[in-house]
């Protein structure tokens, strides 16, 4: 289906980072971090103070994301669970309400499908779409797995001339100027969605020198809760020590620190590129009829009580950063609404003016424009290395709990201790919120049931992967290809195609 001309809908434009950290961007308070591209969208647009990722894991969260669904729901138990390709995703449904669909950069599909709705993806992605990651929930826990998160990005973290990762991000960046240009070059009046992924600031923490050197005079902020004894650790944070290595060396002060620079200085990376993005929009006339949102797939501990990346329901790991930003039509405003992020499928459909899927979610357009009624809870799920149960998290108000069969619950209120140091589990004081939050939980949870669910699809996927090592492999990689660019065909007419004049003459 395509719209018919003069279709005034927005275009909408999602910019995701990887491993951003709400707590680290100036929007959200940190006075150390240099972010002024996306500080100026939160400026100007509606910023959520409260939005959890529904998976502290990359392939989880962004599944998740994709369809307004939980993990559990779709079968997205960890970085290794394969993405059914018959799954609606909120490109199906704007494809379907007849948006030009487009996907580049990072999203760490997992099996043969990888576009999931989406009419094209113009790169690749940064890691591999294969089985290889999938955790075993009967290993001990001491026994690490070769693809572990590897605390050694911690101690090595700082400047690098070229990395995997910088190639991926700066072809991203460059994909994604192009496609705008090319929307334009359409000639069309048909709205589009573009989804753009960085892979920064995700460990390694390794910026270029130019960001580095934007932090020589600042003075680098230090974990608000310093390394504690694994002893005052909670269970599942002791256990991501050990599978992070962490258990067996700890960064110094200094070294803590310097990772901390190499991560912000990755932010300043990403925020360039968004700052380029926005300025792409404005050259081509674009801006004013486009939707910008900006969000993480999860956050980061940063050494926070000595815990670093992910894999965690704490605050700095499931917390992520949501800025709307469309000026023309909502007015900037800051909501402390509990959301998550599969509140953004029906959001974007309803954008759209599309047809709503039920799901999970709840559109938040109603808070994005003013209201005061809309989703106002966060389910967090965790189901993959690090646990060996189903570990549920829920969010309502100021309190979040957090339950695991084989782990005492945790009750926090994390307006009153946003580091979650107090575990109110046994105050008497708190005794109605736990149990209203615990029978929520097991409302909607048979613990036992996913379990069972998630140790048998870990057995059967390594039981694939093992198979799939043997022969010649098959690669689920996505490899795109474009013919059709640059002068192909008729000389003159591709090159009075390809010209965009200036929508303002210089001066």
């Amino acid at each position: 289906m395509t719209t018919s001309t003069g279709d005034d809908r927005p275009n909408i434009v999602v910019i995701q980072a990887d491993q951003l950290a709400a707590q680290a961007l100036g929007a959200y308070g940190n006075s150390t971090v240099q972010s002024p591209h996306m500080d100026a969208l939160a400026d100007e647009g509606v910023v959520f103070d409260r939005a959890y990722c529904n998976s502290p894991l990359c392939a989880p969260s962004r599944a998740s994301m994709m369809t307004g669904e939980l993990p559990s729901t779709i079968g997205g138990y960890d970085n290794a669970a394969d993405f059914g390709a018959s799954v609606p995703t909120f490109a199906h449904q704007l494809r379907t309400a007849g948006y030009y669909t487009s996907l580049i950069g990072r999203m760490h599909f997992i099996g043969p499908d990888q576009l999931h709705g989406f009419e094209e993806r113009l790169t690749t992605d940064v890691y591999p779409a294969d089985l290889d990651m999938v955790p075993d929930w009967d290993l001990p826990d001491h026994e690490r797995l070769q693809w572990y998160h590897e605390a050694d990005s911690v101690f090595t973290a700082g400047v690098s001339t070229a990395t995997v990762q910088r190639d991926f991000d700066d072809d991203v960046i460059f994909r994604t100027l192009r496609f705008l240009n090319d929307r334009v070059r359409a000639r069309d009046d048909q709205p589009f969605l573009l989804v753009t992924s960085f892979i920064h600031p995700h460990d390694p923490y390794e910026p270029p020198m130019e960001h580095w050197r934007r932090y020589d005079d600042i003075e680098i902020d230090t974990p608000r809760v310093p390394t504690m004894d694994p002893d005052d650790l909670d269970p599942h944070s002791r256990r991501l020590l050990t599978l992070c290595g962490l258990d067996e060396r700890t960064p110094t002060a200094q070294e803590v620190q310097h990772a901390r620079r190499a991560y912000y200085a990755c932010v300043s990376y990403v925020d360039d590129q968004v700052g380029r993005i926005v300025e792409r929009l404005e050259e081509l006339g674009l801006r004013e009829n486009t939707v910008i949102i900006v969000t993480a797939d999860h956050g980061d501990m940063l050494g926070e009580r000595g815990l670093w990346y992910k894999m965690s329901p704490l605050e700095q790991s499931a917390r992520v950063p949501l800025i709307v930003n469309a000026p023309g039509r909502f007015a900037p405003r800051r909501v402390d609404n509990t959301v998550s992020l599969v509140d953004l499928a029906p959001t974007l459909v309803e954008l759209a003016e599309g047809q709503p899927r039920p799901g999970a979610g709840s559109s938040l357009l109603t808070l994005v424009s003013g209201g005061d009624n809309g989703p106002d809870e966060a389910v967090i799920e965790y189901l993959a290395e690090g646990v060996t149960a189903p570990q549920i998290t829920l969010v309502r108000g100021r309190h979040k709990l957090i339950v695991c069969p084989t782990d005492p619950d945790l009750l926090f209120d994390v307006v009153a201790d946003p580091d979650e140091l107090v575990n109110l589990v046994d105050d008497p004081s708190c005794s109605d919120v736990l149990a209203e939050l615990r029978a929520e939980i097991d409302r909607r949870y048979d613990f036992a049931a996913l379990e069972a669910q998630v140790r048998e699809s870990q057995q059967r996927r390594l039981y694939v992967q093992q198979a799939l090592a043997r022969g010649a492999a098959t690669s689920w990689e996505h490899v795109p290809v474009d013919p059709t660019r640059y002068v192909r065909g008729d000389f003159w007419t591709a090159l009075n195609t390809g010209r965009i004049m200036p929508v303002h003459e210089p001066d």
